[in-house]
């Protein structure tokens, strides 16, 4: 439990850290060359979740590898409940967010959504296409919670 907690830590540490510097980076770019430089950024980014979630080993691609996948272990960086879990249909609120938090912290939610919030549809969509997502409130927006849903589509 102790070592548990001294990764969550250190994790923490790195990416405050690296959010720093992105939100650094990106604003120095957007003082130069305009408010768009941060959708170039996101468009990067996008790209990496693409390349990431192609690599890797999805199981049959299904709600609960989903969910082993993106949300599993995450405690200490997300506090999230679990409003369905069924074989079509994943719905998940998270009350608390350690990026949210962090890119706030920076006054920097602008940032935080596309290059944090936004990444999940592209990561679903590779995971597979079959699963719709959907997401109407964000932490990082504002809102009390975030409200992940996901709904296996058939297709005809």
């Amino acid at each position: 439990m102790a070592l548990e907690r001294e990764l969550i830590g250190l994790y923490k540490r790195l990416k405050r850290n690296e959010i720093r510097r992105l939100v650094e980076i990106t604003r120095k770019l957007q003082q130069k060359y305009g408010p768009q430089v941060s959708d170039d950024i996101a468009e990067v980014l996008t790209e990496r979740v693409h390349e990431k979630w192609n690599r890797m080993d999805k199981g049959d691609a299904n709600l609960n590898m989903l969910y082993d996948l993106m949300w599993e272990g995450r405690e200490g960086i997300v506090d999230k409940i679990i409003d369905a879990k069924e074989e079509n249909k994943l719905k998940i609120r998270v009350t608390n967010c350690f990026y949210a938090d962090e890119y706030k912290r920076m006054n920097a939610q602008d940032l935080g959504y596309k290059y944090s919030c936004m990444c999940e549809y592209p990561a679903v969509d590779v995971f597979n296409p079959r699963i719709s997502f959907r997401r109407q409130r964000t932490l990082m927006q504002g809102c009390e919670h975030c409200d992940h849903c996901y709904v296996i589509v058939e297709q005809e």
